[in-house]
């Protein structure tokens, strides 16, 4: 019933076999980020031959596709490890400057009608080193009854 008894028109041409060892550009654009250029450009700048396979698309071989392959495997590897050492170097920065922040005082030591900030600005000036004329001034003024002296620089005097 379904039978052609015509003959095929394939039968008399010679079948062009694809080759088992070509990737088509375009596959391998599946795995591979295509180049800004483009790959046939690309590929052609770096003296890969870029072939026909038997239905007409771009390809290459499949060592050359291997070889691309790899490359983009070990590019990103080096990238993961540029970006890890990064990191790590940030963290270690970050470690120090957190390291040479004030550390502020515990809240059991805000005395009674004082702020935070007060006690904390208070405690800052403790620690800081005190100039010659800064302790000399304290000295002073840490009499219990201070000194008043009046001298007249003037003609006034009297």
């Amino acid at each position: 019933m379904f039978r052609n008894t015509l003959p095929s028109p394939l039968a008399d041409t010679d079948v062009i076999e694809h080759p088992a060892d070509l990737i088509p550009l375009s596959h391998l654009e599946l795995d591979l980020p295509a180049p800004q250029l483009g790959w046939p450009a690309y590929l052609a700048g770096r003296d890969i031959e870029v072939t026909l396979d038997d239905i007409g698309r771009l390809s290459v071989s499949r060592d050359v596709a291997r070889q691309l392959l790899t490359e983009h495997s070990e590019a990103e590897a080096r990238n993961r490890e540029v970006m890890e050492r990064r990191e790590q170097q940030f963290i270690q920065q970050d470690q120090l400057r957190r390291a040479s922040l004030p550390s502020g005082i515990p809240a059991g030591m805000v005395p009674d009608g004082m702020t935070g900030a007060e006690t904390m600005i208070l405690a800052g000036e403790k620690r800081r080193p005190r100039s010659v004329h800064e302790q000399l001034l304290e000295k002073e003024l840490s009499h219990t009854e201070p000194e008043l002296i009046y001298q007249s620089f003037g003609p006034d005097e009297g």
